[in-house]
């Protein structure tokens, strides 16, 4: 499967507390073309270091609640750009409380690679430029 536009490498950061899915996640995503960064379920640092390489923030189903309050709320703390950042929340029934973030979209899971990776590039769509890549961004 190929990305649906060219440019430069995206770097998706995925949360999440199951390793399989994360792992699994990093295996499609790269076979579509981009970089991966998997994040450990309760992650330890600055947010926005653990961030510094990624353009979009994935979150794995079932996360901790207050882990992804958190982490959503420390974003952009330290790298103001980092607050901008598309997040895409894989969403089962069972989870129906979101994260109130205004770059959050919601993807069904499961759903098919096809689906998410359009998702994937209609949040950098919507991205504000210092989020995006550069040499994309000097291209638009």
């Amino acid at each position: 499967m190929q990305r649906l536009r060219e440019q430069p490498t995206t770097t998706v950061a995925i949360l999440g507390s199951d390793k399989v899915v994360g792992s699994t996640l990093c295996v499609l995503l790269e076979g579509c073309g981009y970089e991966t960064i998997l994040l450990d379920a309760y992650p330890t640092g600055i947010v926005d270091e653990l961030l510094e390489d990624a353009h979009l923030l994935l979150l794995t189903p079932r996360v901790d609640e207050g882990v992804r309050e958190a982490f959503l709320g420390a974003m952009g703390r330290c790298t103001p750009q980092k607050a901008d950042m598309p997040v895409i929340v894989l969403s089962t029934t069972v989870e129906k409380k979101l994260p109130e973030k205004e770059r959050v979209f919601s993807v069904p899971w499961p759903s098919e690679t096809k689906l998410l990776v359009e998702r994937i590039e209609e949040a950098l769509l919507d991205a504000p430029a210092s989020t995006i890549p550069t040499t994309q961004a000097s291209r638009e």
